[in-house]
C-alpha cells in the first residue's frame, strides 16, 4: 500500500511538472507573438491607403525629388508619380491617393499642395492640384492650402477646398465646393502625416509662425497651446471652424525648442515642435 501511495504521489508530481512546463511554454509563445516588430522603414513621410481597385498600398511624399512613391503591402515599389512643382515653390502635402474618386477610369489619382514663402512680407502662397498617374491635371485651385473630401449620403461626394489670400493685411478665407464622381473606400486614407496639426512654418521661426490645423468631426472649437521645453504653457489660443490656420508672433520668445499642441474637450489630440531662432 505504501509503495502504491508513493507511486501515485510521484505520478502526480510528474504530471504537475509537465503541466507547469506546458503553461510556461504557452506563455512564452503568447508573449513572443505579442511583441511589436519593425517591418519596414521608409526614407520619407509615408502612410497607408486603400485603393478601390488595387487594394491597400503604402505611399510616401518625397519633398526632395517632388515625387509620390506608392508601394505594395510587401513593400515592393508599385508606382512613382512625379509632381510638378514650380521653381521657388515647395511640396507641402499629398492627400487622397485613390482610384475612381476624382475620375471614373482605372488610373491612380491624388491631390497635392505646394507653396512659396515671402521672406520679406512674411506670408505664404499656396496652390493645390489634382492629377492622375500620367500627370494629367484634373483640377487646379490657386490659393488652396487644404482640401477635404466628405463622402456618402444623398448629396454624393464633395471636395471642400479652403483658399487663403495672405497678401492682405487681414487675410481672407474662401471655401470652394466641388462634386466628385466617386467616393473613398472605408479604409481610404484622408491625410498624410499628422491628422489634425500640420507642420508649422517657417520652422525655425524668428518673428512669426503659422500653424495649420483641422478640428475633429463634431468639434467646433478648441485651443492651440504653446509651451516651452519645461512643459510650461506660455500661450493659449482659442480656435474654431471659421479659419484653418493660426498665425502668431514669436519675436518675444527666447531661442530654443517649443511645443505646440491642439487641445479639445477630450484633451491633447495632436502636437508638434517649433524651433525659434
Amino acid at each position: 500500500m505504501a509503495v502504491d501511495l508513493f507511486l501515485c504521489e510521484t505520478k502526480k508530481q510528474i504530471y504537475m511538472k509537465r503541466l507547469i512546463l506546458l503553461i510556461v511554454l504557452l506563455t512564452i509563445i503568447s508573449v513572443s507573438k505579442a511583441q511589436i516588430a519593425l517591418e519596414q522603414t521608409y526614407p520619407a513621410s509615408a502612410t497607408l491607403t486603400e485603393l478601390s481597385l488595387s487594394g491597400y498600398k503604402y505611399y510616401l511624399m518625397d519633398v526632395t525629388t517632388n515625387q509620390c512613391r506608392i508601394y505594395n503591402t510587401d513593400y515592393s515599389l508599385w508606382k512613382t508619380i512625379p509632381l510638378s512643382v514650380p521653381s521657388g515653390m515647395y511640396l507641402y502635402n499629398i492627400k487622397y491617393v485613390s482610384e475612381t474618386l476624382f475620375n471614373t477610369d482605372t488610373k491612380t489619382e491624388l491631390a497635392y499642395t505646394y507653396y512659396s514663402y515671402d521672406t520679406i512680407l512674411l506670408y505664404s502662397t499656396y496652390y493645390t492640384k489634382v492629377i492622375d498617374e500620367d500627370g494629367i491635371t484634373l483640377l487646379s485651385i490657386p490659393g488652396c492650402s487644404f482640401v477635404d473630401v466628405i463622402g456618402g449620403g444623398e448629396l454624393g461626394t464633395k471636395l471642400l477646398a479652403y483658399i487663403y489670400d495672405y497678401s492682405l493685411a487681414y487675410y481672407t478665407v474662401n471655401t470652394s465646393v466641388y462634386s466628385l464622381p466617386g467616393s473613398l473606400p472605408l479604409g481610404g486614407s484622408r491625410d498624410m502625416g499628422e491628422e489634425f496639426l500640420k507642420k508649422a512654418y517657417p520652422n525655425p521661426a524668428s518673428s512669426v509662425v503659422s500653424i495649420p490645423f483641422k478640428l475633429p468631426d463634431g468639434t467646433n472649437s478648441a485651443w492651440i497651446l504653446l509651451s516651452n521645453g519645461s512643459g510650461q504653457v506660455l500661450r493659449n489660443y482659442h480656435v474654431d471652424r471659421t479659419f484653418h490656420e493660426l498665425v502668431i508672433p514669436t519675436g518675444d520668445l527666447s531661442k530654443g525648442v517649443f511645443l505646440y499642441q491642439l487641445k479639445t474637450g477630450k484633451g491633447i489630440i495632436d502636437s508638434g515642435k517649433l524651433i525659434h531662432d
